[in-house]
């Protein structure tokens, strides 16, 4: 018999932990539980040290032989992970370090060069920088679409999907009682959603018993592509008299294109933070992504005020060209510079003129934490005299394109995840001609 047992993303965005017990044991995707933890946690001032904490809230499952710093036999062979997003991830780290971590290639780059360039708790790192390079302390087995990896505790196959991020998949998993699709987090109205459309179309071909699939957008679903934002964008550039500041997820390469091009076309070069410069760094070998190169004369790196020089950063610095406040000071007509809300004590130095705008390019707030952030950002913003504009398109498909991939795959039954109205997405789906369920955690269901 095989079962699956869901251990985070139900009734919540993210926090993915999916057991899978076939002939192996096996985790679909380890992710950080950010809502749980906001409930008990204030980061940096209060935040759980170890996988004990953690466990003793009930916001990892309890169970024997999973865990770092315990005496144990291993019983779990794998966590396959579908994209390098923490609420998919971030719980890797308390994992113990010889069951082996199944990605695709990308992910693995990004998931290194995010914690090299990160600060990780000692003991409970996936990877940290050195003088000497990278050192790596799990088991990585990668693949590529298609192409499933040759020494794996399951058998499956790994599918490209378009997402927010580079290196997203959906699976197609081989069991005593069927296949499993899981999709993981996708689109269908990206700037490439062709590859959405083909795992969908695979996942129909192996006729699966289950469908384990995402619902973020059945609420504030936004009818968007990316072409539109980036024609968005560059209208916001064109009419800008000073500088145009732009707030986007470093993991985002599509819109990081959008905000280089949209630059370009109105004769501005794209500085972008010391940590996106270090991300591209790391995915520049790679040609499936089309990402700018640091060498390009339209790409400058910005560096706001610090004491200290981290490896990764000095890495950068002494490869590549970096300016820093006083430099956009000289000029600001002729940037548009990437700045998050930490980099936004480097506007007293910068003095942006009057006619300076900022675009924020990411979802709106949807949390308590992502709340302050935002209010504060926006009294920066104010202090300075620098409207607002959004211009943004979600990384997750909207009801309509749910509903369409469902009744393509056309599994016996569906598992819905990854949504805070769980019961609104199962109305939503009643008419079609297969079981839905909104999993309980910690339930064992059949497949």
């Amino acid at each position: 018999m095989s079962t699956l047992t869901f251990y985070g993303g139900v009734g919540e965005i993210g926090g993915n932990k999916v057991l899978l017990v076939d002939e192996s044991r096996v985790f679909l995707d380890f992710g950080t539980d950010f809502g749980k933890e906001r409930r008990y946690y204030e980061p940096p001032f209060l935040q759980p040290r170890n996988e004990g904490h953690l466990l003793g809230l009930g916001i990892l499952p309890n169970l024997k032989g999973l865990y770092k710093n315990r005496d144990e036999e291993r019983s779990i062979d794998g966590v396959l992970v579908s994209h390098p997003h923490l609420d998919h991830y971030g719980y890797l780290k308390y994992v113990r370090d010889d069951i082996p971590i199944m990605c695709g290639e990308t992910t693995k780059t990004m998931i290194i060069a995010k914690e090299a360039s990160g600060i990780g708790a000692l003991g409970y790192q996936i990877a940290r920088l050195t003088r000497s390079g990278s050192e790596i302390f799990k088991k990585f087995i990668t693949f590529r679409t298609g192409k499933p990896p040759s020494h794996s505790p399951i058998e499956f196959t790994p599918v490209h999907v378009d997402h927010s991020v580079p290196g997203s998949y959906g699976f197609i998993i081989d069991t005593s009682e069927g296949a499993v699709v899981y999709t993981g987090d996708f689109r269908l109205h990206g700037a490439r959603s062709q590859m959405s459309e083909e795992f969908i179309s695979a996942a129909r071909k192996s006729e699966p018993s289950t469908l384990i699939i995402e619902g973020t957008n059945v609420v504030n679903a936004k009818m968007s592509s990316e072409e539109e934002v980036k024609s968005k964008i560059s209208s916001v550039v064109e009419r800008t008299e000073g500088l145009s500041m732009a707030g986007f997820s470093l993991n985002d390469v599509d819109r990081l294109r959008s905000f280089y091009e949209a630059a370009r076309e109105n004769g501005r070069k794209l500085a972008v933070s010391m940590k996106q410069a270090y991300l591209m760094h790391q995915l520049e070998s790679d040609p499936n992504l089309s990402i700018p190169s640091l060498n390009d004369p339209d790409i400058l790196i910005f560096t706001r005020e610090k004491k200290t020089i981290s490896t990764w950063e000095d890495e950068i610095k002494s490869t590549y060209n970096v300016i820093n406040a006083v430099d956009v000071e000289k000029m600001q007509r002729d940037l548009v510079l990437a700045a998050s809300f930490y980099d936004m004590n480097e506007l007293i130095a910068i003095k942006p003129i009057p006619g300076s705008t900022y675009i924020l390019s990411q979802s709106e707030p949807f949390n308590e934490e992502m709340e302050i952030d935002f209010n504060k950002l926006m009294s920066w913003l104010e202090r300075f005299g620098i409207p607002q504009y959004q211009v943004h398109v979600s990384g997750h498909a909207l009801p309509h394109q749910l509903k369409w991939a469902i009744k393509e795959i056309n599994p016996k039954r569906v598992f819905l995840v990854h949504t805070e109205k769980p019961e609104l997405y199962k109305r939503f789906l009643a008419d079609l001609d297969m079981e839905v369920i909104s999993p309980e955690e910690g339930r064992e269901y059949e497949v």
